[in-house]
């Protein structure tokens, strides 16, 4: 779901969402800008941009609202007919996708 332009490389190991999802923000080196086929990230601090579809951009308009990862699984299994339990799989480890980029930095508990 997330395209590196450039400097790519590995993703480093990642904090985990807690059960609710919200174990994340948006870091503030982030811009955003969604377009009709996603979302385009720039690391302002990294130099790296990065671009996901239009699910990976409701994953992270999620995150950046704030939702659980059941409510953005959820509708993301019902607008594309998609089994919830392997969008949650997938949902949750975009999120550690993101968060291993820098996109989101995790939450003190």
């Amino acid at each position: 779901m997330l395209r590196l332009f450039r400097n790519f490389r590995m993703p480093k190991a990642a904090p985990q969402p807690d059960g609710d999802g919200s174990g994340f923000r948006v870091s503030p080196d982030v811009k955003a800008s969604e377009h009709p086929d996603g979302v385009v990230l720039i690391h302002l601090v990294k130099g790296t941009v990065f671009s996901t579809n239009r699910v990976g951009a409701m994953i992270w308009n999620g995150a950046v609202e704030r939702r659980s990862l059941e409510q953005v699984a959820g509708a993301i299994s019902s607008q594309f007919h998609l089994p919830l339990q392997a969008v949650q799989q997938d949902a949750e480890a975009f999120l550690v996708e993101l968060a291993a980029e820098g996109l989101l930095v995790a939450e003190a508990n």
